[in-house]
């Protein structure tokens, strides 16, 4: 009675039914192991791409910019300045861990020139770009400003020029 009793329970799917089971995951488990490479290698196909400010930005006309004049701009991080002599680009990007500088503002009991603050470490600038207070290994670097044949003004950050480069207009 015990031989028939096996053979129902092996009719009925019961130690055959594990195997089953068992070589179906194992199946299963080899398929999806090969699932991840697959995705890889199609992620590989599409390269990681940085979407960086372009080097040259467009301003707008000489005549928008009044003499005194102090413009901050966010995509590339520059402040043109514009006095008597013309215009001038600099860098608004600390030297020291490349934070974006504070506001310029006016002279105090401190600093007898108009200045900025670099918000995380304190070190100070001047207008056109000196360090006049540490950490800053060095000064703020002076961009190339120039006058488009539209006859707008552009600042290109791809060519650091001398300190006292001005665009004289």
């Amino acid at each position: 009675m015990e031989t028939s009793e096996q053979g129902t329970s092996r009719a009925q799917g019961g130690p055959d039914r594990g195997r089953r089971w068992l070589l179906g995951v194992g199946w299963l488990s080899f398929l999806t192991s090969l699932v991840g490479p697959a995705l890889a290698n199609v992620r590989f196909l599409f390269p990681n791409v940085v979407y960086e400010a372009p080097p040259v930005s467009k301003l707008g006309t000489p005549e928008e910019y009044p003499v005194g004049s102090l413009t901050f701009l966010e995509g590339p991080r520059v402040n043109v300045f514009r006095d008597a002599d013309g215009f001038r680009a600099v860098s608004a990007i600390c030297t020291h861990l490349r934070c974006t500088i504070g506001p310029y503002g006016p002279a105090d009991g401190e600093f007898k020139f108009v200045h900025s603050h670099c918000p995380c470490h304190g070190s100070v600038f001047d207008t056109f770009g000196k360090v006049w207070r540490p950490p800053a290994p060095r000064d703020l670097d002076v961009y190339y400003i120039g006058v488009g044949p539209d006859g707008r003004l552009f600042v290109d950050t791809s060519r650091p020029v001398g300190k006292d480069y001005q665009l004289k207009v």
